[in-house]
C-alpha cells in the first residue's frame, strides 16, 4: 500500500485550478438536464409508452408543430427512429409500473459521461497525456454544439445524445480495443442505424477497414458477416416499423409531418434533395450568430453584443480548432484517417441534403451525426504531428469552451429554445 502511495502522484494545483471549473459546468449542465425536463419535450418515453401498450403511435399529442408530430389516419406519429425509445422502455416501464414518469434527462447524464469517458480513452490510446486527453474529452462537451444537446434532452435533442454515445463507442471498439469485436461493432451500428440514418455511413468506415485488412489476411472475410448481418436486420425492422405505420417500408412519417409553413415550402421540393445542400451549408459553414442591437433603429451594439442564432450557426465558430484539419496536406493523413473522412463526408451530405435546417437549436445540432467522426479525425492527425498540446492549441480549445458558452448560456436561461 505504501509502494502505491508513492506511486500516486497528487495533480498539481495549476492543474486542479484549470480542470475544476471545467469539471463543475460539465456537472452542472449534465444535472440541468435532468431538473429541468419538461413532461411536453418526452417524446420518446412517450414513444416507449406506446410500445408498452402494443402500439406505434403516440396515445395522446405530443405538442405543437414544433415538436413534428406525423398525423396519418388520425393518429399521431413520428419520424424518428425507434431505438432511443425502445432504450427507454425498461426504465419506462418500472416507472409505470411504480406511478412515476420516466424522464429522458434521467439516463441522457449517463451517456454524455460515457462519451466523455470513450473520448478519453481514445485521447490515451494516441498517447495524449491524461491531461491533454481530459482536456480533449471536455473540449468536446463543452465546446461543440454538444454543450445543447446534453443539457437540453427533450424532444429530438436525446436521439443525438444517443447517437453521439454509439458514435464514440463503435470509435472506442474498433480503435482502443486490443481485439476487434465485429459482432458489436455490427451491433452498434445496427444501433446508429435505428436511432438517425443520417449517421449510419459511419458503416462505410468499417466497411473500408475490412477490405484493407482482407487484403492482407483473407481469413478475416467472415467478419463481413458479423457486421453487416446486424445492420441488414436493423434496416429490415425499419421497414417493417414504417410499413406498419404508413402502409410503406420506405416512407418514415416525413411525408405526413405537420411543419411550419417555410419547411412545408422547402419539403414539397423533396425530403432528400440536392437543392437543399446551398442553405444547409450556409448554416453549417457561414451562418454567424446574430447581433444585440441598442434599438431596432440603431446599428449600435449592446451587450451580450452577440447571441445564438436559432437557425444554426459555422461549426467553425462553436468548434474553431476543426480549422486544423485544412491545415494539413491530404497525403499527411493515413489510409485510415481518409477512410474515416470518407464516411463522415457521406453523412454530411446525407445532412445537407435533408429538407430541414434544425431551427430552434444552438449551433448546428444536425452536426452531431457526424461530428464524432471529424473530432476523433482532429484527435489522431494533431497526435501525429505533436508531441502533446501546444499551448497555442490548448488556448484554442479553451477558447471554443468560452465561445460556446458565452453563446449557449444565456440562451438557456432565457429559455428561447422553444422545446
Amino acid at each position: 500500500m505504501r509502494r502505491f502511495l508513492k506511486k500516486v502522484r497528487p495533480p498539481k494545483l495549476k492543474q486542479l485550478l484549470f480542470f475544476i471549473p471545467l469539471i463543475v459546468l460539465v456537472v452542472f449542465l449534465l444535472g440541468f438536464s435532468i431538473v429541468s425536463s419538461h413532461h411536453w419535450t418526452q417524446q420518446f418515453s412517450f414513444l416507449a409508452q406506446s410500445f408498452l401498450h402494443g402500439k406505434l403511435y403516440f396515445l395522446h399529442s405530443i405538442g405543437g408543430i414544433s415538436h413534428d408530430p406525423v398525423v396519418y389516419h388520425h393518429r399521431i406519429y413520428w419520424s424518428e427512429g425507434p431505438f432511443p425509445a425502445i432504450m427507454l422502455l425498461p426504465f419506462v416501464a418500472i416507472g409505470y409500473g411504480f406511478h412515476f414518469f420516466f424522464y429522458q434527462g434521467y439516463i441522457s447524464w449517463l451517456l454524455s459521461l460515457g462519451t466523455l469517458y470513450f473520448i478519453y480513452k481514445i485521447g490515451r490510446k494516441y498517447s495524449y497525456s491524461p491531461r491533454d486527453s481530459l482536456l480533449l474529452a471536455l473540449t468536446f462537451a463543452l465546446g461543440s454544439v454538444y454543450i445543447a444537446a446534453s443539457t437540453i434532452t427533450g424532444v429530438y435533442t436525446f436521439a443525438q445524445v444517443v447517437t453521439v454515445f454509439l458514435l464514440f463507442w463503435v470509435m472506442y471498439e474498433y480503435l482502443v480495443r486490443e481485439k476487434t469485436r465485429w459482432w458489436l461493432i455490427g451491433i452498434i451500428s445496427a444501433f446508429i442505424v435505428l436511432t438517425r440514418a443520417s449517421a449510419a455511413p459511419i458503416i462505410v468506415f468499417f466497411l473500408l477497414e475490412l477490405v484493407t485488412l482482407v487484403r492482407k489476411d483473407p481469413k478475416k472475410t467472415k467478419n463481413f458477416l458479423a457486421l453487416l448481418l446486424p445492420v441488414a436486420l436493423a434496416v429490415a425492422l425499419v421497414g417493417i416499423y414504417n410499413f406498419l405505420r404508413f402502409h410503406n417500408f420506405f416512407q418514415s412519417g416525413y411525408k405526413y409531418q405537420l411543419a411550419f409553413p417555410r419547411s412545408a415550402a422547402s419539403k414539397n421540393l423533396g425530403v432528400l434533395n440536392p437543392i437543399h445542400i446551398p442553405a444547409n451549408l450556409y448554416s453549417l459553414v457561414l451562418r454567424p450568430p446574430l447581433t444585440v442591437l441598442r434599438s431596432a433603429n440603431s446599428w449600435t451594439l449592446k451587450f451580450p453584443f452577440i447571441k445564438n442564432n436559432m437557425l444554426g450557426m459555422s461549426m467553425f465558430i462553436t468548434s474553431p480548432y476543426l480549422l486544423y484539419l485544412f491545415s494539413q496536406k491530404w497525403k499527411s493523413y493515413s489510409g485510415q484517417l481518409k477512410r474515416l473522412l470518407i464516411a463522415s463526408g457521406l453523412s454530411i451530405l446525407v445532412v445537407l441534403s435533408v429538407f430541414a435546417i434544425g431551427g430552434m437549436q444552438y449551433g448546428y445540432r444536425y452536426s452531431l451525426d457526424f461530428l464524432p467522426e471529424l473530432f476523433v479525425v482532429f484527435m489522431v492527425l494533431y497526435r501525429k504531428h505533436n508531441s502533446k498540446l501546444s499551448f497555442g492549441m490548448q488556448s484554442l480549445l479553451i477558447a471554443s469552451i468560452v465561445i460556446n458558452c458565452y453563446l449557449f448560456l444565456p440562451a438557456l436561461f432565457t429559455g428561447s429554445f422553444g422545446y
